[in-house]
């Protein structure tokens, strides 16, 4: 069995569209925003965009007694802008560039793991992120290049969304029952000692999961989670999965609440 971390959601660049997903700690509820698209050439009736974000995320900062006109403003601004849903929970899938930053999943198969973390922004309002767990994948299939994905099944990923689709585009798809969103997002991150700019594994959570290793098996000697380039893997899959079933986290279809 072998499993990997990826990132996804918005993460405060440019290209992750400025801002970092909500979460209201210390519940755990949060809202996924996915990260910006690069291109609006989607398939006909494959449109994906930011409008339909509005609603849950003004609901959810209503909720709980944030101010949304910050929010507000974010998304009003980028009303009509198409975005990179991907993961997309409802379809559980994910796809990557097979050959760069998804190189790894290419070796992966039946009943692998993938663990999506976020850095999300707290509610009321901290300083620091909340670096958590916010969905997890156990693999059903792999599509080793997005145009090979039928016609039927294009609209369930955004890399198969687009009118031009990359040969090394790879589409993940999970298993139904055990994977999705977490209702409820786990932290595993924070800052060490005199480091006040980047994240680390917690470390209850490194010794849990067997630290991070690269694909030649050689350790990463530093767990840190907002500078992956690369996603790594996890050195002891099993050892996940025991400390998963501990957390007692239900996984949902849905991209964003209800």
């Amino acid at each position: 069995m072998k499993a990997i971390l990826i990132r996804v959601g918005a993460d405060g660049t440019t290209d992750g569209g400025g801002w970092n997903g909500p979460v209201h700690w210390p519940s755990g509820r949060f809202v996924y925003i996915p990260i910006m698209e690069d291109t609006a050439e989607f398939l006909p009736g494959c449109e994906r965009r930011f409008d339909e974000l509005a609603e849950p995320l003004m609901s959810f900062l209503t909720g709980h007694g944030e101010p949304t006109f910050p929010w507000r403003k974010r998304i009003d601004a980028k009303r009509g802008q198409p975005m990179h849903l991907d993961p997309d929970y409802e379809h559980l899938t994910y796809g990557d560039n097979g050959a760069r930053r998804g190189c790894n999943l290419r070796a992966f198969q039946q009943d692998d793991l993938i663990v999506f973390y976020s850095g999300l922004k707290a509610i009321p309002s901290a300083d620091d992120l909340v670096y958590a767990i916010v969905g997890v994948y156990i693999i059903d299939e792999i599509v080793p290049s997005a145009p090979l994905v039928e016609a039927s099944r294009r609209a369930e990923n955004a890399h198969t969304r687009k009118a031009m689709m990359r040969p090394s585009d790879i589409v993940v798809r999970a298993r139904p029952g055990v994977s999705g969103r977490c209702d409820r997002c786990i932290l595993i991150g924070g800052k060490r000692g005199g480091d006040k700019s980047n994240y680390y594994l917690l470390p209850d959570v490194e010794a849990a999961w067997g630290g991070f290793i690269k694909a030649d098996g050689s350790r990463w000697k530093s767990p840190c989670l907002n500078r992956s380039a690369t996603p790594p893997l996890l050195g002891d899959p099993a050892g996940f999965l025991k400390w998963w079933k501990n957390q007692n986290v239900a996984l949902v279809r849905r991209n964003f609440l209800a």
